[in-house]
């Protein structure tokens, strides 16, 4: 059975993220931050759910786990539109506005606030001088951010540094990217494009090229599995799920009809990566459940953790979708549907999400405890 509570908070929320957890050992994370969109004064929150954590720990207890609301902890005003916010490190996020900046903010350990460590003003503008928006970010550790834009550059900075380590050049709106590797940067494009880029290359090198079909439906969010990182996902305008993998130059992807609206996040759990969780402007949120797509993986007991050896080799279910799409467990996570949900996180057992209904939903997916 599936729980869920919601937190009206009286702004939009456009990106929701957990904390990450200082060390492996530690306990499940009880923070997130949230950043607001379409307001006059937008603004970045931090929360705290450890009532709920503690609640959902204590199986004697009659009480839902999801009877304790989050708590705001921390709010503060930011300039423009918060398009992304990604953590950079435990303690350490950075945050892409509608203005063009990025900007990198700190918890302080000895209470509850956040502190300002630096910004990048007008990071990525025209070429007339007037601000592009700052889509989307990618840490690559706490050293580099690499940042994607309306004006077709992804720009990599050092925390340490002014200027940028490295500019690549796109034909249009960045609107999603990751470090595929140490090296290597992984963007999706409003023109329905997949690229990687090698940072050892020269910038002027093309870059490699994935297209999902010819009419150039835009592609807004990617994830890569946390285990096999040449296996990604991707959301398009379209609502489609696409799921790719890199190493086929021919006929890399498998499509999936998805979300009836445009698909604004997608990400695989990063413990579970069997599981897979969509949001949608059509006001929906999907859990995709992989872990009985291989026949083989109730019989070695890894079924729902992670991808499965077969013959010496690692097969992810998320690769065999054409001979088993009908095993692909789907199912919608919200009561009813809302106003878009444009942000999702999920950690352990508890899912996140922030919607254009001023809402937060905490979903509690015991399967996955």
């Amino acid at each position: 059975m599936t729980d869920i509570s919601v937190k009206f908070v009286s702004k939009k929320i456009s990106k929701i993220r957990w904390r990450p957890k200082s060390d492996v050992k530690s306990a499940p994370s009880t923070i997130f931050v949230t950043g607001s969109w379409d307001d006059q004064q937008n603004t970045i929150c931090v929360w705290d759910l450890r009532d709920r954590i503690a609640a959902s720990d204590d199986r004697d207890d009659e009480i839902s786990a999801l009877d304790h609301e989050p708590q705001k902890t921390f709010e503060m005003p930011y300039a423009g539109d918060v398009l992304d916010l990604q953590y950079l490190s435990s303690n350490t996020f950075a945050v892409a506005s509608s203005t063009g900046a990025v900007t990198v903010l700190k918890h302080l350990s000895s209470s509850e606030t956040l502190a300002h460590l630096c910004t990048w003003d007008k990071h990525h503008q025209f070429k007339t001088g007037s601000p592009a928006a700052c889509t989307c970010l990618a840490p690559r550790g706490d050293e580099w951010i690499a940042t994607g834009g309306e004006d077709g550059q992804i720009v990599i900075v050092a925390l340490e540094q002014r200027q940028p380590v490295q500019t690549l050049a796109d034909s249009c709106t960045i609107n999603d990217l990751t470090f595929l590797k140490q090296s290597e940067i992984l963007s999706v494009n409003s023109f329905g494009q997949l690229k990687t880029f090698d940072l050892r290359q020269d910038p002027k090198q093309q870059a490699q090229i994935f297209s999902v079909t010819e009419n150039h439906t835009p592609l807004l969010c990617l994830d890569k599995h946390p285990g096999q990182a040449h296996i990604v996902a991707t959301g398009g305008e379209d609502g489609m799920l696409t799921i790719w993998d890199l190493r086929q130059e021919k006929f890399p992807m498998t499509l999936l009809e998805a979300h009836t609206g445009a698909m604004w996040e997608v990400k695989f759990h990063p413990h579970n990566p069997n599981h897979l969780f969509t949001c949608s402007d059509d006001g929906s949120l999907w859990h995709w459940d992989g872990s009985s797509t291989d026949p083989v993986s109730s019989f070695t007991g890894t079924k729902g953790k992670d991808s499965t050896r077969q013959g010496g080799a690692i097969v992810s279910p998320w690769l065999s979708l054409e001979t088993s799409r009908h095993k692909l467990d789907i199912s919608s996570l919200l009561p009813n549907k809302s106003l878009p949900v444009n942000s999702l996180d999920i950690d352990t057992s508890t899912l996140l999400c922030g919607t254009d209904s001023e809402t937060i939903y905490s979903v509690h997916l015991p399967m996955l405890d």
